[in-house]
């Protein structure tokens, strides 16, 4: 019950990347409670238990709440007390020695999901500066997905209901009901609606049970067969969208040619999946309409990532499933906002250094060559401003880390991370390791809420703001992801010297010549990239929008194709260089890779290598979301670990049976690269011949300082990832995190 001296603020969660709506009430300058807003748009009053916790996160003790210079050796532990002004001061001194020795290219910057604005004001700054090397965990976590999309139609596909729902609904690669809980919600009510559900997933997840109507238990890494075989079945059987494909699609007959390679039989050798279900699932996928697909975070990595989305593609739209009520809509970015070109500066960064970008040899279409050619086809349908910033182009980040321990293509010798924990999260973390603690990285640079193991080994810390201490934007609109606008209030000034990330780049760019291109406080750069939608709705200040307006959405509108341009008299089509949808990909054929998806059997196998599963016969699957945490974050926080204080591995129970294990032990999972320790977990979940074991794991209960470093490498299945090119997507360079040989026993008991 709200006292008279109390406030009610409209804040946004920033605990994962769904960001719902939460209302917060403060009393005498300190949040007493949270709780979800009822009539927002996504959770609708409902808030998951990650949400809840961040008063604790808030006032937690171990927070970083000021700024920490390093005085003895990296991950000694050795720490003296700064000022902002002072750190900023020898950062941005030692940046200009660097720049002017080595070249703008020398300094690269980390990113994740974000705990704040990072990337924008990060990839403005890096900009400015003049280095293309922003390297981010978008290159294998949904942005690889838009540029793939963005290529093949013009934008990135969401699910929107419309006036009617789907009727049937494809999950591949992902389990909401972990994930995105806020969203799961809604899956429910269709499910409860009549809507038809088709999940497939290697394991059987808490999203099969409660929602699949169609379970497919693929092997890990087979997508792409399994979305061509689909294909195969749709095209064969003709229950494609004839007129869609005639009118609006691209390359239809060389598709017809490679998917005639993928006949369900086939598939099903490979993908381990029924003939009939394959068969069955397509059919319904195809006929049951409107349906979608939604996006789903496991086909977006590996060797065949940008075949999987492409097919992905595809299937919506030879049957019919794109940009229609129901469907998967094509929103297109905000046009009432100052995305892009206008905020972030892209084109100011010369095209000398665009160059020079790390990865832009090999992996074109995450870097600037793919780019330049999707921002050319899409710019002149999106507002003048295209569709693709923040997160992209980056460059190929295991190609940082190489950089700093060999030097080649030229020597990385600074390097700023912020919103993320690459030592615990980036693949082949003793590699990340290796480089962080290199002699030839002269600066390192970490925002951070908490010390993790990546700050560990900073030379600076810097404590940065969570969602209740700033003013929040929606990082969908702010990313020129998607066509709405969401605001957030700050629920209270940052406590003690925390501040939100985005004075650590403007200090920087103040010091570094970049003043015009900076505002004086973050919520008057949220005044100017709301503009032009403030002065239509006539509010006066961002306090106001945060407040009153909350969100805002455009009316919704399907076939947007089908709408004739006032300037040519003609339909305007898609955003891709022949204006339809690309089956088969010109961009792609562009950049030297194939315009068609297929599948190719990733390296580390039973089928692709026989002899060493002889030695690792299991397949091992990492990275199955679990909650309260997100990613690596939230351990700290007492009342979400008492719900999962340790690591599991899931092994069912006739291959535990066989290797001598017992539910809850401990175990060793070994393959080539390394050894990790989880508690078994005893499921039939998993198919007896693989093993699911959790990300992100790190102990920040345990000894900070090296070589202990939390643990970060005892319960971290990132020690067995590969980052070397022959794991990692052409096209895109994403990451394999999965599927790997391994083989489980279990440790070594003394008592």
């Amino acid at each position: 019950m709200l006292q008279e001296e109390d406030e009610l603020k409209r804040a946004i969660c920033f605990a994962c990347s769904s960001q719902a709506g939460v209302l917060a009430k403060v009393r005498n300058g300190r949040v007493v409670e949270l709780r979800g807003e009822p009539d927002h748009y996504l959770n609708k009053g409902w808030l998951c238990e990650r949400a809840y916790a961040f008063i604790e996160h808030l006032y937690h003790p171990e927070r970083l709440n000021y700024p920490l210079k390093r005085v003895g050796e990296r991950g000694e532990g050795r720490w003296e007390r700064i000022s902002w002004d002072k750190a900023l001061d020898e950062i941005a001194e030692k940046l200009r020695e660097i720049k002017e020795k080595y070249g703008a290219e020398a300094v690269a910057t980390t990113g994740g999901t974000g705990r704040g604005h990072q990337e924008t004001f990060k990839k403005r700054f890096m900009n400015l500066f003049g280095s293309p090397n922003t390297a981010n965990a978008g290159q294998w976590c949904a942005i690889n997905s838009y540029l793939v999309e963005t290529a093949v139609y013009g934008f990135l596909t969401r699910y929107k209901a419309g006036p009617h729902p789907a009727k049937c609904i494809v999950i591949w690669g992902q389990n909401p009901d972990q994930s995105r809980p806020c969203e799961f919600r809604r899956l429910m009510e269709l499910k409860k609606a009549g809507s038809k559900f088709i999940v497939i997933d290697p394991r059987r997840s808490e999203t099969v049970e409660k929602l699949a109507d169609r379970w497919l238990q693929i092997r890990p890494g087979t997508d792409a067969a399994l979305a061509l075989g689909w294909i195969n079945v749709i095209i064969e059987e003709e229950l494609y969208d004839r007129d869609f494909v005639e009118k609006w699609c691209f390359g239809f007959e060389r598709l017809k040619e490679r998917a005639r390679e993928y006949p369900p039989e086939k598939v099903s050798r490979i993908t381990w999946i029924p003939e009939r279900e394959i068969v069955e699932s397509a059919r319904m996928y195809a006929t049951v309409k409107p349906a979608s697909i939604r996006w789903g975070l496991r086909t977006d990595i590996g060797r065949n990532a940008t075949s999987n989305i492409h097919a992905k593609a595809i299937l919506r739209a030879i049957t019919g499933n794109l940009d229609v009520f129901g469907g998967d809509m094509l929103y297109g970015p905000c046009e009432k906002v100052n995305y892009g070109p206008p905020f972030e500066y892209t084109e100011l960064l010369p095209r000398e250094q665009r160059g020079k970008q790390l990865g832009a040899d090999r992996h074109k279409l995450w870097t600037w060559p793919g780019y330049q050619l999707i921002h050319d086809a899409a710019k002149a349908y999106w507002y003048g401003k295209g569709c693709v910033f923040s997160y992209a182009p980056a460059c190929h980040e295991p190609d940082v880390w190489r950089a700093i321990l060999t030097g080649k293509p030229y020597p990385v010798k600074a390097v700023i991370c912020g919103g993320n924990n690459p030592v615990v999260d980036y693949p082949n973390s003793r590699l990340v390791y290796k480089a962080l603690k290199s002699p030839n990285l002269e600066l390192f640079v970490v925002l951070e809420q908490w010390m993790t193991p990546t700050a560990m080994l900073a030379d600076y810390v810097f404590p940065v703001a969570n969602w209740l201490e700033m003013p929040v934007v929606h990082m969908s609109t702010l990313d020129g992801l998607t066509n709405f606008v969401a605001a957030g209030e700050k629920t209270v000034n940052p406590l003690y010297e925390r501040k939100p990330d985005y004075y650590f780049y403007q200090g920087l760019g103040l010091r570094l010549g970049q003043e015009k291109y900076w505002r004086k406080t973050l919520e008057e750069e949220w005044e100017y990239f709301l503009k032009p939608l403030m002065e239509e709705l006539g509010v006066k200040s961002y306090e106001e929008f945060a407040r009153k307006i909350r969100w805002w959405f455009p009316p919704l509108e399907e076939k947007k194709y089908e709408k004739v341009n006032p300037e040519t008299g003609k339909p305007r089509g898609f955003a891709t260089p022949t204006g339809k949808v690309e089956l088969y990909s010109t961009i792609l054929e562009r950049l030297g890779y194939d315009p068609l998806p297929h599948y190719e059997e990733p390296p580390e196998t039973p089928v692709s290598s026989p002899k060493l599963a002889e030695e690792y016969p299991l397949i091992l699957i990492t990275g199955a979301r679990f909650r309260p945490f997100h990613h690596s974050e939230h351990r700290q926080l007492s009342t979400l670990r008492k719900l999962w204080p340790e690591p599991t591995a899931e092994i069912h129970p006739d291959t535990a049976g066989r290797l001598g294990i017992k539910d809850g032990e401990w175990v060793v999972i070994e393959n080539p690269r390394g050894k990790i320790k989880h508690k078994a977990k005893l499921t039939t979940r998993v198919h007896p011949r693989m093993v699911s074991v959790q990300h992100g794991w790190w102990f920040p209960e345990e000894i900070p300082e090296d070589p202990v470093l939390f643990r970060a490498f005892e319960s971290n299945p990132n020690v067995f990832t590969s980052d070397e090119d022959e794991y990692c997507d052409p096209p895109t360079g994403a990451a394999a995190f999965q599927p790997y040989l391994c083989k489980v026993y279990p440790a070594r008991k003394y008592t």
